[in-house]
């Protein structure tokens, strides 16, 4: 039997309509993609039926960056155990993390706002076809503000 994925987030008024009666389905990959962004975006606790679902990232969040190497191991580490334990459909999960400065000032306020971006890269293996697959995530952390 062949597995249908669905599209997040569901849209429930698809199914409930007489005209069409179906939710839209994706593939495979598109679910995982869908779920990974999904996990790194909760923080632990938020998830009202698994205390444990998410990243513990955003404990990172507004923490100051001594060393960008040791916060970007942190960082790949959090993310790398609640894939292994949340995404059960890929493996061998190789990570990269690419870490900027974002300046954003207002003309209006006089404030400058620095954020960091953070680009996630991961090559992995999709287990059903034994394919690699590349996902790619952005992140902004940290808004840290001067007047």
């Amino acid at each position: 039997m062949e597995e249908c994925f669905y599209r997040i987030p569901f849209d429930f008024a698809s199914i409930l309509d007489e005209r069409r009666g179906y939710a839209n389905l994706c593939t495979e990959l598109d679910s995982i993609d869908q779920h990974i962004e999904m996990l790194i975006g909760t923080y632990p606790g938020e998830h009202v039926y698994d205390e444990d679902y998410g990243t513990k990232i955003w404990e990172m969040d507004f923490e100051r960056i001594v060393s960008l190497d040791t916060w970007k191991n942190r960082f790949t580490e959090c993310l790398s155990q609640s894939i292994s334990k949340f995404e059960k459909r890929i493996s061998n999960c190789e990570y990269r993390l690419e870490v900027n400065d974002v300046l954003k000032e207002s003309v209006m306020s006089r404030n400058v706002s620095v954020r960091k971006k953070v680009d996630i890269f991961i090559d992995a293996t999709v287990n059903s076809t034994g394919e690699r697959c590349r996902l790619y995530y952005t992140l902004f952390l940290g808004p840290l503000s001067k007047d």
